[in-house]
């Protein structure tokens, strides 16, 4: 009876098994083609070269293979792991020596790099603009560094570059915090010994370390910086190399990894790959030699990246402008069908003399475009070319009007003609509110600093277990090595509501007063509370600098508004009996203002100096990303580099410094007679 059983039981399981297969071979995707019919994902990296080659490859996996192709967004440690992990299916591109993750990925098998897409590799290193060494006379610049030659000679010009939130050192302009090259950068400054001398500066972008070296070339002004190419910056402008100690490949793996004893080296320059997972490349050994194949020539690449640049096109709009304009350069990377098959999709004519292999002529004029014929198939992003070059003045039903190069116009020349005023002015900004308030919050001694948030505590809500608890989460950020940072994040949030609430009172008392005032005002606090920041950064950034002053400005830009509007509506509130019978007193506008409507608008003009100081702490990571220090700048980091310890903990103490502000200007905004019996009941429990 047992045997029964048991053979009924396998029975059962070898037809469940195989239905179970079946039904997944009737799901599965037919064999064959493109990744067996799956959608290719590929790494949507943001710099230039790479979201330029990324489209490109995006295209051409399309019309030449017929692949279902999807660009995914991330940051480049995410997806540098979910390329190790398979899934991803492609970073399009990848520097050799740069990356841990994929180093580690490659030796375990799980990623391949193949192909060699920019010739000659991609040299990278310290830079300054050259007309600091050689001068300019076209500009009229004379050289302020004649002997500026190697990375010994920057100890004698640290004047020059000199920082302005440390003064006596000068600025070294590094990668965004969180990127390799920030950590290779950090280690060689400490190699040479340069970190006595130099401030370590980090951009929290690549947008924003482009203006800011765009800032100082267009004004003619001295800045040392890390830069690589190919990128749009080195066609456009003219740098000097600073040079440095012969490159040995064992220093070179000590300052990349941070392992070992650390040893001087000069830049690797580094190979330009395709990284792909190792399913792919299993499955799809036609792609794999399609990217063994793929090359640009520097001059290309670069005119390519600054033509998207400075036309601020999209790499899937200048990827279709390379498609159809240079032919003669991507079908030399294919096999003749999937060269047919690309020019039937891209709706263009066969080269006239196309080797047998696929590969094609090297001559532009072999090919052409047929008017009207398909792009390449994508999301349907229009090309971003200027009608009057490439296409007709209207779109459907739409004109093909843009203010961008009128805006960008006007911004450079602001830039040239009144950079100098306005750096100026940030410097005094600096010098005189920033800093001295950052040091003054960093001279307190911590054990002081939480004896008066608990004093202050106790006076707003006289509740003992909230004290303590204050007291406690500020002491356990301090714990966790962020108390320097906590300081300065403060800082900046403090010099930010203090300048918010001298603009947004006096604004907000005279709007109460007019109603033009109000209606003019009104789309313009909708303007500032709606646009996204990112939007105002780079003008500011370029008029001001990276680092506090232009953090200040986009803080106040993005907090003041609440505490306009709550103050007019606390002021037109207030109950008009009782200013009829303060007029009947006599009292003058003055005596008015201060002595009834104020004192009875209080409590809803401290819900604005609240909510404005809460929108000033949101804005702390935003601020990072243009050079303010701080606990944003740990988020920030965290984000770049998947190290969600480190962003997780610098958020939470954002989040506990928010509680304790917002508790106790609450506790402060309560009308004075109601904090009063609150109180009183407290005492009495």
């Amino acid at each position: 009876m047992t045997s029964v059983r048991t053979w009924l039981c396998a029975m059962i399981l070898l037809v469940a098994s195989t239905g179970s297969q079946l039904a997944h071979a009737a799901d599965a995707p037919a064999s064959g083609g493109c990744n067996h019919g799956q959608v290719v994902k590929l790494a949507d990296q943001t710099w230039e070269s790479a979201t330029f080659t990324t489209h490109v490859i995006s295209a051409l996996l399309r019309a030449a293979f017929e692949c279902k192709t999807e660009i995914v967004p991330g940051t480049p440690a995410a997806t540098e792991s979910a390329l190790a992990q398979g899934d991803l299916d492609i970073i399009a591109e990848q520097w050799s020596g740069r990356s841990p993750i994929i180093e580690k990925a490659v030796k375990a098998g799980d990623v391949l790099v193949v192909g060699d897409t920019l010739a000659g590799g991609a040299e990278q290193g310290w830079y300054v603009p050259d007309y600091v060494v050689h001068g300019d006379k076209a500009r009229g610049i004379e050289p302020m560094a004649p002997d500026l030659n190697s990375w010994k000679d920057l100890p004698r010009y640290k004047q020059l570059f000199r920082d302005p939130e440390v003064p006596g050192k000068g600025r070294f302009l590094n990668c965004p915090a969180g990127w390799v090259c920030e950590k290779t950068n950090t280690r060689l400054l400490k190699i040479h010994e340069l970190d006595k001398d130099y401030n370590n500066f980090r951009a929290g972008t690549g947008a924003a370390l482009d203006s800011a070296i765009s800032s100082a070339y267009d004004r003619g002004k001295p800045i040392l910086f890390y830069y690589w190419q190919p990128a749009g910056l080195m066609a456009k402008y003219k740098f000097h190399k600073i040079e440095q100690d012969p490159f040995n490949q064992a220093c070179w793996d000590t300052i990349v990894s941070g392992e070992g004893t650390l040893c001087s080296s000069d830049f690797l320059v580094a190979h330009l790959s395709v990284a792909v997972s190792r399913g792919f490349a299993s499955d799809n050994p036609d792609i794999i030699a399609f990217f063994r194949k793929l090359q640009f020539q520097p001059p290309l690449l670069n005119s390519m990246i600054l033509e998207m640049t400075e036309d601020r096109r999209s790499g899937d709009a200048m990827a279709r402008r390379f498609l159809h304009d240079h032919p003669e350069v991507w079908r030399a990377w294919l096999p003749a069908e999937a060269v047919a098959r690309a020019n039937a999709a891209l709706g263009m004519t066969p080269a006239a003399d196309a080797s047998p292999s696929g590969e094609a002529a090297t001559q532009p004029e072999s090919t052409s475009v047929q008017p009207g014929a398909g792009q390449p198939q994508d999301d349907g992003a229009a090309d971003s070319r200027p009608a009057s070059q490439d296409g007709p003045a209207w779109s459907g039903i739409f004109p093909n009007w843009s203010v961008a190069a009128f805006i960008n116009e006007r911004l450079v020349a602001m830039v040239k003609r009144y950079g100098d005023q306005f750096r100026r002015a940030s410097e005094t900004i600096l010098t005189t509110v920033l800093l001295p308030v950052e040091q003054a919050m960093q001279a307190v001694p911590p054990w002081l600093f939480l004896i008066l948030v608990a004093l202050l505590s106790w006076h707003a809500t006289r509740k003992p277990v909230t004290t303590i608890a204050y007291v406690v989460c500020l002491y356990l950020i301090g714990a966790v090595g962020l108390w320097d940072k906590l300081m300065q994040t403060f800082a900046l949030v403090l010099v930010s509501t203090v300048f918010s609430i001298v603009i947004g009172v006096p604004v907000g008392i005279a709007a109460a007063g007019s109603r033009i005032l109000r209606r003019i005002l009104t789309p313009i606090l909708d303007v500032m509370q709606t646009l996204p920041s990112f939007v105002y950064l780079i003008p500011v950034l370029m008029l001001f600098g990276l680092g506090k002053v232009p953090a200040l400005f986009a803080t106040i830009i993005y907090a003041v508004p609440p505490l306009i509007r709550l103050t007019v509506l606390g002021l037109r509130q207030v109950d008009r009996n009782v200013m009829e019978a303060a007029q009947s007193f006599g009292v003058t506008r003055w005596q008015m203002l201060t002595r009834v409507t104020l004192p009875l608008a209080r409590p809803s003009i401290m819900a604005g100096i609240n909510q404005t100081t809460m929108m000033a702490l949101a804005m702390v990571v935003v601020a990072s990303m243009i050079g303010a220090r701080g606990l944003g700048e740990d988020v920030l980091a965290g984000i770049q580099t998947l190290d969600v310890g480190r962003g997780l903990q610098a958020g939470v103490a954002i989040v506990i410094l928010a509680i304790v502000i917002d508790r106790i200007t609450q506790a402060y905004g309560r009308p004075r007679r109601r904090r009063q019996a609150m109180l009183r009941q407290e005492d009495a429990r």
